[in-house]
């Protein structure tokens, strides 16, 4: 019934679906405190909406409420806005009860009188029935980027089986950020629930080494990147560009209609990226409810605050990133 409802929803996504929330749980541990709307017709309850609703716990970063955790997107789905409302005021109890700090819920539209958040934007834009049209529609620098990709000869290879070396890529990536790397068991456990709508592509350059990565969603009628590193040492054979492309062409052939670039913060290298990519921004509303807090929570690594840890994880061994970080990133949600 979840589900259903969340397939048949215009802005219902995939980190609404139960797959997303039953993953978080298996890897994480993370206690589920979800909320749906039933009422009765014909004597059969049907949906008329919900909201996924994880609880975080963490001493460095707080104890709150997230809709959804490791997502984009998530809030309150529902057959009209009054009952979107509900959603939050129900969800609001479930704060005071627990005497949590705040919940977050990441909306696409912004509901009214709720505190809002201008961080994060998202890209996407049609898929065209023609390929060649799709590569033109490309700004003519990265489009340049493109053709400089395969002009160094660069491959991709596809499946589950280059998990291994995705990972490594991710590994030295996060740690290049001053990031936690997420454990193993996401990435594995991610691609264990979504099956053949989970997708890894690598970048391959001459001699064989695999130099980029991303993972992708494929949900409703888009495909989504939503995972993606590479190593800076070979940059100038213009991997990311050259990776991105053969996903668009990947989705092209497989059927899709939009290619979802997904979150960045404004400022950032992935928000130029998407923009040079000729994809528009749009602002997220990111929204909140407080409790115990008297403002709005900052937990991005932009916050000056986190920028001498950022440091010192950037000094330390890859190695030892890569057992801290697992224990670390689970709250980094």
């Amino acid at each position: 019934m979840w589900d259903e409802y969340v397939d048949n929803h215009f802005q219902g996504s995939l980190f609404h679906t139960r797959l997303w929330q039953e993953t978080v749980k298996a890897v994480f541990g993370h206690s589920e405190h979800s909320i749906m709307l039933l009422d009765n017709k014909d004597g059969r309850p049907v949906v008329k909406g919900l909201i996924p609703l994880f609880r975080i716990r963490s001493f460095l970063f707080g104890d709150y409420l997230v809709s959804v955790p490791f997502a984009e997107q998530g809030g309150p789905l529902a057959d009209h806005e009054s009952l979107r409302i509900r959603l939050v005021d129900l969800a609001g109890e479930k704060l005071k009860k627990n005497n949590l700090d705040y919940l977050e819920m990441r909306n696409v539209d912004p509901l009214p009188d709720l505190l809002c958040k201008d961080l994060y934007y998202g890209f996407q834009r049609e898929i065209l029935s023609d390929l060649e049209d799709n590569l033109m529609a490309i700004p003519r620098k990265s489009r340049r980027m493109v053709r400089q990709g395969m002009k160094n000869n660069l491959q991709i290879a596809v499946g589950s089986h280059l998990l291994p070396e995705f990972y490594a890529i991710m590994a030295r990536n996060f740690h290049g950020l001053g990031t936690p790397i997420f454990p193993y068991s996401w990435f594995s456990g991610l691609m264990e629930s979504f099956q053949e709508n989970c997708l890894l592509l690598l970048v391959k350059d001459e001699k064989g080494n695999h130099i980029a990565g991303v993972m992708s969603f494929f949900y409703k009628n888009r495909v989504m990147p939503y995972y993606a590193g590479s190593l800076v040492e070979y940059r100038n054979l213009a991997p990311n560009d050259f990776m991105y492309w053969k996903l668009m062409e990947y989705a092209w052939e497989k059927g899709s209609r939009i290619f979802d670039f997904g979150r960045s913060k404004i400022g950032t290298g992935s928000f130029r990226f998407k923009t040079h990519w000729g994809f528009e921004p749009r602002s997220l509303a990111y929204q909140y409810v407080l409790h115990k807090k008297d403002e709005l929570p900052d937990l991005s690594p932009n916050n000056p605050k986190y920028q001498s840890k950022i440091k010192t994880w950037q000094r330390m061994p890859l190695s030892l990133t890569k057992i801290i970080g697992p224990r670390i990133s689970r709250y980094l949600c």
